[in-house]
This record gives C-alpha cells, sequence and structure tokens, in this order.
C-alpha cells in the first residue's frame, strides 16, 4: 500500500450555488414560458368563443 500524504479537497462550493443559480433561472423561465402560453391559449379560446356569440350585423 502507498502512504501517500492527505492533502485539502478543493472548495466547490460557489461553483454548486452559481449552477443552482443558473439550474433554478432556467427552470423558472421555462414554468414562466409554460404556463405564459397556456394563459395566452386559454385567454385566446375564450374571446374567440365570446366573439363568435356575438349577433351579426347586416
Amino acid at each position: 500500500m502507498s502512504h501517500r500524504p492527505i492533502r485539502e479537497v478543493e472548495d466547490y462550493t460557489k461553483p454548486f450555488l452559481w449552477m443552482l443559480c443558473v439550474l433554478l433561472f432556467i427552470g423558472f423561465i421555462t414554468l414562466w414560458a409554460t404556463f405564459g402560453y397556456l394563459a395566452s391559449l386559454l385567454s385566446g379560446a375564450v374571446a374567440h368563443l365570446f366573439i363568435g356569440r356575438l349577433p351579426r350585423r347586416d
């Protein structure tokens, strides 16, 4: 068995926290885009239904 001296390991806390922030940002943007798209799709469908019920002018 070789007896290598025990060295101090590198501290990866800051890179981990930065990548966590980046991943959270991407996740929130994805949620925002998804639910924003669904909200606009639903409001467009409701507007289409109400416009279709309006009486026609001759």
